[in-house]
């Protein structure tokens, strides 16, 4: 299992542990009482560090691994991402409440994006905090749009077949708030971890893909589909290939794959993946 899965699993995997989704999002203050000035917020203060380690890969790369390790603990605590196939996810959906469609902060930074209605939004909140998105305009600048279980795994399995990954994200390490749906190189947290090595912007998941050669055709639809450089196309075979080093378990392979040569086996099944994360 994952570092966050023996931390806060409690014996299973930590996004079906029920407890990792009843954060307390209201905090209630005595009458007259007002927040107290000057007071750091940490998972801002996590968000300059990764700032800072990144300016200084390129600016000082003396000091970039000092800080590199700062940002993985500092991002640990606050806002870890893992990836997950869609099975894992709809399991998600059955636990969450209530759930809501939201615009993607990724790809409005990235690319100027604003996702402001349902065919547009690329990302989901989970959680009671859902209840209170209006007290932050500009981070919802695009509004919500709430959903039913059933209509948020048919949302997802849209955007996972346009070629989307998934990612489950804490607000507040441990607890689950949303699921975004991901590719490189719009999303921050997988070019966190591609780019600058913070691994724990995007962990991989608790699965890897393996290929049936026997099954596999050689159309090449899981190289495309793959986000992480996992996939490719073996020459002398002209089949489909996976470096399971590489695999961040996604899924996407899998659920491209027409012809079924593709399956998701346990990443502690195989000794050598057991500690990749």
């Amino acid at each position: 299992m994952c570092t966050m899965c023996v931390t806060h699993g409690f014996g299973k995997t930590w996004y079906k542990n029920a407890e990792n989704y009843a954060r307390q999002m209201y905090k209630l203050r005595k009458p007259g009482q007002v927040p107290k000035e000057g007071g750091a917020d940490p998972e801002a203060q996590a968000a300059l560090i990764v700032e800072e380690a990144i300016e200084a890969k390129a600016v000082a790369p003396d000091r970039f691994e000092e800080l590199r390790q700062t940002a993985i603990r500092m991002v640990s605590q606050y806002q870890v991402a893992q990836a997950a196939p869609i099975q894992e996810v709809e399991k998600v959906i059955d636990l969450a409440s209530p759930i809501a469609l939201m615009g993607c902060l990724c790809r409005r930074t990235v690319r100027g994006r604003l996702e402001d209605n349902e065919k547009s939004y690329s990302c989901l909140g989970l959680g009671i905090g859902m209840f209170k998105w209006d007290r932050w305009p500009e981070r919802y600048k695009g509004g919500v749009e709430f959903l039913t279980p059933d209509e948020a795994k048919a949302w997802l399995r849209r955007w996972n077949k346009m070629g989307m990954m998934h990612l489950l994200m804490t607000f507040g390490t441990p607890y689950l708030g949303g699921v975004c749906n991901c590719d490189y190189p719009d999303c921050k947290a997988i070019r966190k971890r591609l780019d600058y090595g913070i691994t724990s912007s995007c962990i991989k998941a608790e699965y890897v893909a393996k290929v049936d050669y026997a099954a596999c055709s050689g159309c090449g639809r899981c190289v495309t589909r793959c986000q992480f450089g996992a996939a490719k196309m073996e020459v002398t075979m002209r089949k489909a290939n996976i470096d399971l080093l590489r695999c961040f378990g996604c899924g996407l392979c899998e659920t491209g794959c027409s012809y079924g040569a593709i399956s998701l086996v346990e990443r502690r099944s195989i000794p050598m993946l057991r500690n990749v994360w």
